[in-house]
């Protein structure tokens, strides 16, 4: 690549690296890049560790799963269930994109399960918002989702990296 052209690339704030590039030096260099211009990190930055996300994956059946199903696409399991709204995937990143995680979390801390409102600990919920993240294709990074409004208020849902 010329110079020319990286210099081009990085001033419309594109990643001129060869693909194949290692993907968390990828997500962390796009994170700074962002930061640079003043962009509001997004899901895309790799904002939650897998360890958590698992942990949402093992607290998710309970509380959430029999709504939501197990793909968390809003389809349940229960036949006589009504379908409930996707929580993970396309439509889900559509609803909430250009909101905050911590919109977001507020709202499933203080309405789910819609039988048991703030039935979870904080960081439970944290840990559910990661496993919707992993289910939606946003990547995982090396720092936890703090359970704090404050913390995730400057991290956005954006459809699309």
């Amino acid at each position: 690549m010329t110079a020319a052209w990286l210099a081009a690339a990085a001033a419309l704030g594109m990643d001129a690296r060869p693909a194949g590039a290692d993907e968390p030096a990828a997500q962390a260099h796009a994170a700074e890049r962002r930061r640079e211009r003043g962009a509001r990190a997004s899901i895309w930055d790799g904002v939650y560790t897998e360890a958590q996300a698992r942990r949402g994956e093992y607290v998710y059946p309970g509380p959430c799963g029999r709504c939501h199903g197990v793909r968390l696409n809003g389809a349940p399991d229960d036949p006589d269930m009504l379908p409930a709204p996707p929580i993970a995937g396309r439509k889900f990143l559509r609803k909430w994109d250009g909101r905050s995680l911590a919109a977001l979390l507020e709202y499933v801390r203080t309405t789910m399960p819609e039988n048991n409102p703030r039935s979870l600990s904080d960081g439970e919920y944290a840990d559910l918002v990661a496993y919707m993240l992993l289910v939606s294709g946003a990547p995982a990074g090396t720092a936890e989702l703090r359970p704090e409004p404050g913390a995730l208020s400057g991290i956005e849902i954006r459809n699309a990296p």
